[in-house]
């Protein structure tokens, strides 16, 4: 098995977490990205291989490509930076991998599902926390349950470890794309936004909001299923801003107004914060006849150490040369299973 691949963005907020537990597994990615005194501080700390070079600069993105089988792309908003780094593993044949959970992005990389197929490359977007567990528990409840054309999903992070600085540009960069849910297969507003239900994730009932989560469009792709709805557990705090910022959707069109917003975003948790957290996610299934099956999965911190532990885990498939041409989710490429390789992380079956 191949031990290299190319890490870029590896001295961000994920990237270097990313880039530490891939040594610690044994691997040796080559570390990239714009910011050479980054770059060099953390290739020269863990020894390995770097390069530095803006993803405009095509020249310098085909030669570091074509030195590795694959690529963890881990620089967001997906929305700037995915289709360069596409291009470039389309044309020099790399498996592409990244932990976006952006639905345009998305969108955008399974439109190359011919192109990627003509030169046997994978197109992997979403091996983070968006959206293996998701994902794969989605295809797993679509098993138990064949008939089913409802999905539901909700996700709960207990502890102290927040949004990483990353997630949060993405999500202002996003609010003028709007709310999705899928409808009869297509994707459009719900009905109403931030509806709200109750899941038990285990320790009791609690309420969860919905949101627009990267399964409402990969989940289709993965299961067929037509109807999809995700939700997540939101302080009351969160959910008054989330209903003033629907109503200034249109203002965030303008990008003086997205910039300003970035000036709130925070830090992101420390490695302790991270180690007293956890993720669990549910999920629930239903068919016409009102049959349901609904399972739970539970693991670790999420924006970090479950997305750095399921996206190198996709990374050893693909060094082993477990690959799929063309557009794939992480549920279709490697199973429902797969996100139970990831340490750490436990599936149950709820009855009733």
């Amino acid at each position: 098995m191949s031990t290299s691949f190319l890490l870029y963005g590896a001295y961000g907020f994920v990237g270097e977490p990313t880039a530490r537990m891939a040594v610690a597994q044994g691997l040796r990615p080559v570390l990239a990205g714009r910011n050479a005194a980054k770059v060099e501080r953390l290739a020269t700390e863990l020894g390995l291989p770097y390069h530095v070079f803006d993803l405009d600069d095509a020249r310098a993105l085909d030669r570091a490509l074509n030195e590795v089988p694959a690529v963890l792309h881990c620089a967001g908003p997906y929305m700037h930076t995915a289709d360069a780094m596409v291009e470039g593993c389309l044309r020099t044949g790399t498996h592409y991998m990244d932990i976006t959970g952006e639905i345009p992005v998305f969108q955008a990389i399974a439109a190359r599902d011919a192109a990627a197929k003509a030169c046997g490359v994978m197109l992997l977007p979403g091996v983070g926390f968006d959206v293996v567990p998701t994902d794969c528990l989605a295809l797993y409840l679509k098993q138990r349950l064949p008939s089913a054309t409802q999905l539901q999903l909700a996700f709960q992070i207990r502890g102290p470890a927040g949004l990483p600085p990353g997630t949060q540009r993405t999500a202002i960069e996003l609010l003028p794309y709007g709310d999705k849910v899928r409808r009869h297969g297509q994707l459009v507003a719900p009905e109403s936004p931030g509806q709200r239900r109750e899941v038990d994730f285990g320790t009791g009932p609690v309420t969860v909001t919905q949101l627009t989560w990267g399964d409402v469009f990969t989940a289709y792709f993965s299961t067929g299923i037509p109807n999809i709805e995700v939700y997540t557990v939101l302080p009351r705090a969160m959910r008054r801003g989330m209903a003033l910022m629907r109503r200034m959707r249109p203002l965030f069109k303008l990008p003086f107004m997205r910039a300003l917003a970035q000036r709130a975003v925070g830090e992101g948790s420390t490695a302790e914060e991270r180690g007293r957290s956890t993720a669990h996610v549910w999920g629930q299934v239903r068919d016409e006849l009102g049959a349901t099956a609904t399972a739970r999965l539970h693991g670790p911190e999420a924006t970090v150490v479950w997305t750095a532990g399921a996206a190198l885990t996709a990374m050893r498939h693909v060094l082993n040369d477990d690959v799929h041409p063309g557009y794939q989710t992480p549920a279709r490429a490697y199973g429902a299973d797969f996100v139970l390789e990831v340490e750490g992380v436990v599936r149950e079956d709820v009855e009733g």
